[in-house]
């Protein structure tokens, strides 16, 4: 019967624990199946590399052997025993390969470049496979200003472009010269009110105190908690509110422009309307009205008179009523078309 020859086992824990294996014994971890040799002092994994500073590399002598630099000099490199020497096998470094470029195979992945097209190593070409410009050449481009334009704040030439934060301020400011014609809630307000509201706008009057005060006829806005103050151009036109009127900047004062809701009321005269706010009745002579430049006549006829105390109607009380109780309205008392 054949004799199976067994080699000392166990867990690699228990190998651990077990210390090193004698010189030239053999140990087998039944976990991770790996084997381990002796000698007396440190177990070493078969099959695994030498290891060490490259000053403690062994003669290069038995072929196949593998030796690993783990510190100091050329540390990383892997190293083979040719018999002879030992070979590097790893490269970490450009400087490590031997060859030219053109060892680089053409295709999808890789590919060569011209001697010619390299400058100090740089490539100094761009193509898309017809059409093909040095650096110079784009750079040239590039610069040329009479085809692209520059981000240019301060410039106004047609080649300066302006950046979006300057383009917001340029709007901002031309806003400037619309905003203030939009509506002001008063136009006599002399004192700045204790608690306005966002974009509340008043036109400043004549012995304004407080934060108004030397700013007489400027239109004041209030945003974010701060009054701004807009100082009006020839024909800027408002609304205000309480009024219910338009008014323009004439460059020396606000006048009235336009007749929104306004109203004309029966008096001395007609009076309501127009920048004066009255106006002038024009009434045409005939129908027994005579017009003159300072006077009215009438001539007294159908019961109307004409005496000292100046033009009177008579009214029949008893068709026609005179209702001093109701707005002295006149009232037709009784309608009848009498007999033949």
């Amino acid at each position: 019967m054949a004799q199976a020859i067994r080699i000392k086992r166990g867990t690699k824990a228990e190998l651990g624990t077990y210390g090193a294996l004698q010189a030239g014994e053999m140990g087998f971890c039944t976990d991770t199946k790996e084997i381990y040799i002796g000698d007396g002092t440190t177990n070493s994994m078969v099959g695994r590399a030498l290891s060490g500073t490259e000053a403690s590399r062994p003669v290069a002598a038995s072929v196949g052997r593998l030796y690993y630099v783990t510190s100091g000099t050329n540390v990383g490199y892997l190293y083979f025993d040719s018999g002879s020497a030992w070979v590097r096998m790893n490269a970490q470094s450009l400087t490590d390969l031997t060859g030219t470029i053109d060892n680089i195979a053409e295709g999808t992945t890789y590919a060569k470049v011209l001697k010619a097209d390299i400058s100090s190593g740089h490539v100094n070409k761009v193509s898309d496979g017809t059409n093909v410009k040095t650096a110079a050449e784009i750079k040239t481009h590039i610069d040329d200003v009479t085809k692209h334009r520059v981000i240019n704040d301060t410039g106004t030439a047609v080649t300066d472009i302006w950046s979006a934060q300057k383009i917001k301020n340029e709007i901002e400011l031309a806003k400037h010269n619309i905003e203030p014609q939009a509506s002001v809630k008063d136009q006599h307000l002399t004192t700045p009110p204790v608690s306005p509201a966002e974009a509340d706008r008043y036109i400043i009057p004549t012995a304004a105190t407080g934060v108004w005060s030397g700013k007489t006829n400027q239109i004041a806005e209030y945003q974010s908690a701060a009054w701004v103050y807009y100082t009006p151009a020839i024909g800027w036109t408002t609304y205000v509110d309480d009024e219910s009127k338009i008014y323009s900047w004439n460059g020396t004062a606000w006048v009235r422009t336009g007749g929104a809701l306004q109203s004309i009321t029966a008096g001395t005269g007609l009076t309501g309307g127009g920048q004066a706010d009255s106006v002038t009745l024009n009434v045409g002579a005939g129908n027994g009205i005579t017009v003159a430049a300072d006077t009215i006549a009438v001539t007294a006829s159908k019961g109307i008179t004409v005496d000292v105390n100046g033009v009177a109607a008579n009214i029949d009380a008893d068709s026609i009523v005179y209702d001093t109780a109701n707005s002295n309205r006149l009232m037709i008392g009784t309608i009848d078309g009498g007999t033949f």
